[in-house]
């Protein structure tokens, strides 16, 4: 809906009982005039005035919204809840009020409504091309309902975006011999990988060259961008103080910490930190290796692609204005990885996977992503989710504030997970499907969902939801019951030791096996996969399902373990007489 729309469904809403903050939102606020509220202080007006002015700012700041004037905050009846503009008020004389008391001005589009036999006036505010406040210097945006404060880091954040500002495109102040000719012949190497010949060429025999036609040299200086990347420590020190990365592991996250890399020790640029940092954390990785058919499928507590992803991004995206560096913390259960500055003041941690990418610091962003150090599209989070979701593992978690901080969920994935969505029996098209993988995940621990209640953990709307299970209804992975879906009974068998409750139904597939073990009184792991045409994984859930039922046990004497186990039935299968 756009603002007018959203307005009039606000204002059709009014009635007895009125609450006007459980209609207020990101684009909508409703004022009272001093003269309604009884405010008869001598500065009423010029502070009712001013104070459109700052909810103005706010909405500029955002997304843009409207100002609705004349109603009130609470009322027993709907014609309570609307006194209306007195007549003293004319529209245009507010419209050149916050105007006047904007920087840059901001011109609202003036509307009037009748409601309850009164006049209501409505300011449109648009979403503001550039950084707004009041004359007085006071700096708001709009979140969810309310108006905040914008200072700081947020400040920084929202110029970055509104004005292009990118402290990293600045000139450093640093001549050509600040860089490392042994960090442009690594940089000649990562782009050849990336089919940059070219560029690859010019970084290896004409430096300044090269810097001019990736944008790092800008009016004949380097830039900060270009130091971070390929600088000599020096340079590195001159730009920012805070250079570098912390890094320690721990038994557990009260235990004491064992230091493993130190700021003062972190003094190669970009090109050289990463893969520092990396090797470091590969130590520290526990990886367990099978087949499925005949590939190779790694089962790590921590998958190397995901952390990649986390640190690049948390030098990509920090605010290097903002004091502090970039710290990594290993355990066991957790690793965790914070960077100075929080999100952007547009983004939010619940939509970042699916949100257009807003990058901080433009030019280093492009660079890296040119050199494959980082993805330039998305903050790359999709990429750590997937990994992470491949495993049957908690999404990681995302937590915004001065210090912007991943969590990746630590221990081992799930093998039977990883078995079956990379089973010949999983559908090939859904394999890399993060969408897929986070649904699969959350029916690992709980029977059944909804659309509703999986939309945060997609990071998507309630239809966007529904279609994705549609898709994953025609693939045979859920069936729907009254709106609620659950695995069927194929998925459950092929997810059978991943799922964390009892699975006890007895399924069509069941019945099969039951009419065999009536007829020849054994079966072995061939005989499923006969029957149900399956893979050897999920013939082997099935079969360890019934043992555990205790309608089959091992056949005595025979093997316990290997593709000749046989099984046969127990009297507990002839009580049951099972059909």
């Amino acid at each position: 809906m756009d603002a007018l729309e959203t307005v009039e469904s606000a204002l059709g809403s009014i009635g007895d009982g009125w609450d006007a903050s459980r209609i207020e939102s990101a684009s909508v606020d409703f004022k009272e005039t001093p003269e309604t509220a009884n405010d008869r202080s001598p500065r009423a007006r010029q502070n009712f005035r001013e104070m459109l002015a700052e909810t103005a700012v706010c909405f500029a700041n955002g997304e843009g919204g409207a100002i609705v004037i004349g109603v009130k905050n609470r009322a027993a009846t709907a014609q309570d809840a609307v006194p209306g503009v007195p007549s003293n008020y004319q529209i245009e004389e507010l419209v050149r009020a916050v105007y006047e008391k904007t920087a840059p001005a901001i011109t609202v589009r003036p509307h009037v409504y009748e409601v309850e036999g009164k006049p209501v006036f409505v300011l449109v505010v648009p979403r503001g091309v550039g950084v707004h406040s009041t004359r007085q210097g006071v700096y708001k945006i709009r979140l969810h309902d309310g108006c905040m404060p914008l200072a700081g880091d947020q400040l920084r954040g929202l110029r970055a975006l509104r004005e292009h500002y990118d402290w990293t495109a600045f000139p450093s102040g640093l001549g050509l011999d600040s860089i490392s000719p042994a960090a442009l012949e690594e940089a000649a190497t990562l782009l050849r990988r990336s089919d940059h010949d070219d560029l690859a060429d010019l970084a290896e025999r004409d430096p300044a060259a090269f810097l001019r036609a990736t944008g790092l040299l800008p009016d004949g200086e380097v830039s900060r961008a270009a130091v971070l990347l390929y600088g000599r420590r020096e340079a590195l020190a001159k730009v920012t103080p805070d250079w570098g990365a912390i890094m320690q592991t721990r038994e557990s996250l009260g235990s004491e910490p064992t230091i493993l890399l130190r700021q003062r020790d972190m003094n190669q640029p970009l090109v050289f930190l990463l893969d520092w940092l990396m090797a470091t954390v590969r130590g520290l990785v526990k990886v367990n290796s099978f087949r499925v058919g005949a590939e190779q499928i790694e089962l790590a507590d921590y998958p190397l692609d995901a952390i990649r992803e986390i640190i690049a991004n948390a030098f990509v995206h920090r605010d290097w204005e903002a004091p502090g560096v970039v710290e990594v913390i290993h355990t066991p259960d957790e690793l965790i990885v914070t960077s100075p500055g929080g999100l952007l003041p547009t983004l939010r941690v619940d939509r970042l996977l699916h949100d257009a990418s807003s990058p901080r610091n433009r030019l280093l962003a492009e660079n890296m992503s040119r050199l494959r150090l980082a993805e330039m599209a998305g903050l790359g989070l999709d990429r750590a989710f997937r990994e992470i979701a491949r495993l049957g593992k908690e999404p990681p978690i995302l937590e915004d504030g001065p210090r912007f901080r991943v969590v990746l969920p630590g221990g081992r994935g799930n093998e039977t997970f990883a078995r079956f969505i990379n089973g010949p029996g999983f559908p090939r098209g859904l394999v890399g499907d993060l969408d897929v993988l986070l649904i699969l995940t959350a029916l690992r621990n709980t029977k059944s969902v909804t659309a509703n209640s999986l939309s945060g953990r997609l990071q998507r709307n309630v239809g966007e939801v529904e279609r994705i299970l549609r898709r994953m209804g025609d693939a045979g992975l859920v069936h729907a019951t009254k709106g609620r879906y659950g695995l069927t009974p194929s998925a459950t068998a092929g997810m059978r030791a991943a799922v964390a409750y009892r699975v006890d139904s007895v399924d069509t597939d069941d019945r099969k096996l039951f009419g065999h073990l009536r007829r020849h009184g054994r079966i072995t792991n061939e005989d499923v996969r006969n029957y149900l045409d399956c893979d050897l994984t999920t013939a082997r859930n099935r079969l360890t399902r019934l043992r555990r039922r205790g309608l089959i046990d091992f056949a005595p004497e025979g093997p316990r373990r290997g593709a000749h186990v046989v099984y046969v039935k127990t009297a507990k299968f002839d009580d049951i007489s099972p059909d």
